[in-house]
């Protein structure tokens, strides 16, 4: 996807509105300059949290290990997607996240601790139990999962020194969006902003998100006599043929 700069959106949506497309967004001090800017600023954090965007989402993998039972999440975390927490080690997903009540209980009552790890999230780390010992079998264990980062602005130049960021910084930032659903989106909350009629412009946003959200990943074919998928091996397991089974 061509994926466009702050000042390419914001001079689109200045265009749509009928105010004139400024030179520069984020070197003017103005008023409507300033609006436009937050509400872009605003509009590319709010639409994180309505949707799951695939050039978001990330995998973040590490090892759990002896006397250590939290862990902090990725540096650019917004939220995990869930049931892609594994255990790769052993080869079964992680029991969680936890609700607090249930966190109580397994630490405080008897509960048999393994094989299955659970976790929660809470104050910004990934919580683990049971916590493995030195002569825990295996010791260190291999954990992966989704997440969707907040980082959706992108500096013209990428580096460590300079990586995504979730706000915009700077005219020629690229904003890691479908630019219509921005452009969209940011005139809804300018018209909201000044109390005009937003009926019309809110049905331009809704169609397009509801068409991007329902192309952002693609779908599966859909089966109207699925069954449940079992981590485990069972007989769904085995391949049509004939066997020799001997008594």
């Amino acid at each position: 996807m061509a994926y466009w700069t702050s000042l390419a959106v914001l001079s689109q949506v200045a265009g749509e509105i009928g105010l004139p497309r400024p030179p520069t967004i984020t070197g003017l001090s103005d008023v409507q300059s300033v609006q436009l800017l937050s509400l872009l600023n605003s509009a590319g954090n709010e639409l994180l949290l309505y949707y799951p965007w695939e050039q978001f989402t990330k995998e973040y993998a590490f090892n759990i290990v002896a006397d250590i039972g939290e862990y902090p999440v990725p540096d650019d975390y917004r939220y995990f997607t869930d049931q892609t927490q594994w255990d790769r080690t052993n080869h079964w997903p992680l029991l969680g996240p936890k609700s607090p009540q249930e966190w109580a209980f397994i630490k405080g009552a008897l509960v048999a601790a393994l094989p299955r790890i659970r976790y929660r999230i809470q104050n910004g780390l990934i919580k683990t139990w049971p916590v493995l010992t030195s002569t825990s079998s295996p010791s260190t264990v291999s954990i992966a999962m989704e997440y969707v980062s907040k980082n959706w602005v992108r500096p013209i130049t990428r580096d460590p020194v300079t990586p995504d960021r979730d706000m915009i910084l700077e005219d020629t930032d690229t904003v890691m969006y479908d630019p219509w659903l921005l452009v969209k989106f940011v005139k809804l909350k300018f018209y909201e902003l000044k109390g005009l009629n937003t009926a019309g412009v809110q049905g331009e946003f809704m169609r397009i998100f509801n068409s991007l959200t329902g192309k952002d990943t693609g779908a599966e074919i859909l089966s109207l006599s699925r069954t449940p998928i079992s981590s485990l091996l069972t007989s769904r397991a085995i391949p049509d043929g004939s066997w020799n089974v001997n008594p």
